[in-house]
């Protein structure tokens, strides 16, 4: 696959197929898309192509500071990779690149750079300046330049529509089998271990303080989690709280795992994949430690009556 990271380092193409969109997560319903124009491409001898960006629209946009990412840049490249897509341009969004119009784009890039045969979005997409490119004017567009549009049916599982918006609101709700579902596969991020107060060191329950890599990732909302863990090519269960840890009156939100295995060493700066299972139960505030001992004592029980059921149902 060839990314391109600028539209000025973007050699134009004499035929492709292509979609247009952020794709965060990668989740089924992009998933249709994206498998159906490399299955075009294949047919047609042209390239399958995708028109991305990086950052999000949303931080640039509305200044917005809230924490949404479901992927890095990397790992999104990676998706697509898996996919099978040729070619992908990583547009630069910017305050400038915003204010370009929906007409500009499409006759610019869209047209100019790609020359398509064939145009897949969903119905709900829109591109350009204030929204203007909305499908609408895709099918004008198209229409005018003798290009076939596609647009797949949104992608429903268990009667729930597959989105990114509805994903993030599952995973901050601790739905993470439903997170399942709809990104074919469970929710993780890569992570840095960083050093922590040495707590759960002295409650015999030693745990990795972790922060996600990758700015603005999202993370789940508090609370303790089964989670799994990658470190140094093998993985490992673990148990981890998310939270303010309240039992200490401590103020700062950090994720820390406790690993269901003594078979590594030392984690500092160390770069881990942590995957979220299943929430076992919300963040509570204990009158003491012992208290506490007792609670982190009955969630590892918890964990490990579930690890059993992950690894028949799931083959993890």
């Amino acid at each position: 696959m060839e990314i391109i990271k600028s539209i000025e380092k973007f050699k134009k193409l004499e035929s492709s197929v292509i979609t247009v969109g952020n794709y965060d997560g990668v989740h089924k319903g992009h998933q249709d898309v994206l498998k159906y124009l490399v299955k075009e491409g294949k047919k047609r001898g042209i390239p399958s192509c995708i028109i991305t960006f990086f950052p999000n629209p949303v931080y640039v946009l509305f200044n917005n500071d809230i924490s949404i990412n479901l992927q890095s840049i990397e790992s999104r490249l990676d998706s697509f990779k898996k996919v099978g897509i040729d070619k992908v341009l990583v547009i630069p969004f910017s305050k400038e690149f915003s204010k370009m119009s929906a007409e500009s784009f499409a006759d610019n890039i869209i047209k100019k750079l790609f020359n398509p045969q064939l145009i897949s979005v969903g119905t709900n997409h829109y591109f350009g300046h204030n929204k203007e490119g909305d499908f609408n004017f895709l099918i004008d567009f198209c229409k005018n330049n003798n290009i076939e549009l596609h647009h797949p049916e949104m992608r429903k599982i268990d009667n729930q529509l597959v989105s990114s918006s509805i994903i993030r609101k599952l995973i901050m709700d601790g739905r993470l089998q439903d997170v399942q579902k709809l990104l074919g596969n469970f929710y993780g991020f890569e992570a840095t271990v960083v050093k922590g107060s040495q707590r759960g060191k002295s409650m015999k329950y030693p745990t990795a303080n972790f922060i996600p890599n990758f700015n603005k990732q999202l993370v789940p909302g508090v609370g303790v989690y089964l989670t799994r863990v990658l470190i140094d090519d093998k993985k490992y269960f673990g148990m981890c709280n998310a939270g303010i840890r309240p039992t200490f009156n401590e103020k700062k939100f950090v994720m820390e795992v406790h690993i269901l295995s003594d078979k590594f060493g030392s984690l500092y700066d160390k770069n881990i994949y942590v995957e979220f299972l299943d929430k076992i139960r919300d963040e509570k505030k204990f009158d003491s430690k012992d208290l506490l001992i007792k609670q982190i004592e009955n969630d590892k029980k918890v964990c490990i009556k579930l690890i059993d059921t992950f690894k028949e149902k799931y083959e993890i």
